[in-house]
């Protein structure tokens, strides 16, 4: 406990302002294509998703972490029309600058072009999500199974974190603060902008899948400080695109109603992403991911995601539960799912389900890639949604 705090200390002191990437990092300011082919199919008007015509849009979709095509592929069959795919930093850029030089992973931008093309084909959005999953592989053993995702473990060689849960803790608490880490995280974030400035079905960018706060407490401040990092991130990715729609997420366990959206900068054009994997069971804490039977209630998943909702409205920006889930082989998973997307229609939010793959036991598919029981009934529920 008091090693914790003297780390919460030094973060606070190490990371009292906040560090503009240097100017010559940022990118220029783009002409905007006047070929209307070239813009974005879905926009933000308000606190809705809108089309070009101004109508509302539902978003439905799934989570895809796979850039093979016979897993996104799937989505189609689904009837969804949101993908969100997992775009981590350090599977894009593979090793660090050399000389100021960046080289990206090619073949993987290739993969995620094929991704995004097919989704055009469709009419499926396409939310790119700048995602973490245990942080960094620097610190991958760490985590049950030894894979992580997010911040390259270039960045950390001879950094002096240690290779422990609290060194991870302290990386991300400065993370928000790095001057370097802003630079190189909004190259990135804008390389992927100039991308697919011309790509319609390219819904916008997430800036930080579940930012966590590593040693830092559950504070006002804290929110505030992720969320002006964030607002960097997002001004670099305005500068090249400043149309598409910037997702943001609130720091876990913050009180939503005290938190001021001011740090991410100029109004509209933002959008507010929540996960909920709620058992629904009343139980504080108790989560889909733990197992057992599902035995929630819809009256307890509607109290457990009003705080969300509510803030959403209150900050006047549409809103997604960008992801949820539960094991597939789950007792009562189908009244779960049920509950859910019901849900999700009557407040008006958009969703995400996690996720497309073969594996996790969150999937919505078999091992030979083909829609499971919770991959048909989602299916039918998706159908059922868009008639209405």
């Amino acid at each position: 406990m008091a090693a914790s705090a003297a780390l919460c200390l030094a973060v606070a002191a190490c990371d009292g302002g906040s560090a503009d990437p240097p100017r010559a990092s940022q990118p220029p300011v783009p002409t905007t294509t006047e070929n209307p082919d070239e813009m974005p199919q879905v926009i933000v008007d308000g606190a809705r998703f809108v089309d070009k015509d101004g109508r509302t849009v539902q978003l439905r979709g799934v989570n895809v972490h796979s850039l093979e095509p016979a897993v996104y592929e799937r989505a189609h069959e689904m009837g969804a029309n949101l993908i969100r795919v997992t775009v981590p930093w350090d599977q894009f850029e593979p090793a660090a600058p050399v000389g100021g030089v960046r080289t990206w992973d090619e073949s993987r931008l290739e993969a995620l072009d094929q991704l995004v093309d097919y989704c055009r084909q469709y009419d499926i959005q396409v939310l790119l999500d700048l995602h973490q999953y245990g942080w960094s592989p620097y610190f991958s053993h760490l985590q049950s199974g030894g894979r992580a995702n997010g911040i390259p473990g270039w960045f950390y060689t001879g950094r002096r974190f240690q290779p422990t849960d609290e060194g991870r803790k302290l990386a991300q608490a400065r993370f928000y603060g790095d001057a370097r880490g802003i630079e190189l995280y909004s190259g990135f974030a804008a390389m992927l902008a100039e991308r697919y400035l011309e790509s319609p079905n390219v819904l916008g960018y997430e800036i930080l899948n579940e930012p966590p706060t590593g040693v830092m407490p559950r504070k006002p401040w804290v929110a505030k400080r992720v969320l002006r990092w964030q607002g960097q991130i997002r001004e670099a990715i305005l500068r090249v695109d400043p149309v598409r729609t910037v997702f943001f997420m609130v720091p876990p366990r913050v009180d939503l109603r005290k938190v001021d959206l001011s740090p991410l900068g100029r109004p509209g054009g933002l959008a507010f992403d929540f996960h909920d994997y709620y058992a629904g069971t009343g139980e504080r804490g108790r989560t889909t991911l733990q197992g057992g039977d599902y035995e929630g209630t819809a009256f307890a998943q509607g109290a457990h995601l009003e705080p969300a909702v509510g803030a959403a409205k209150g900050w006047g920006v549409p809103m997604i539960v960008g992801e949820w889930g539960v094991f597939a082989d789950t007792v009562g998973a189908d009244v779960y799912q049920r509950q859910m997307v019901a849900l999700f229609e009557s407040v008006g939010a958009g969703w995400a389900r996690w996720s497309l793959d073969r594996r996790e036991r969150l999937s919505l598919l078999g091992p030979d890639g083909r829609l499971n029981s919770a991959g048909i009934q989602l299916r039918e529920l998706i159908s059922a949604a868009a008639e209405r």
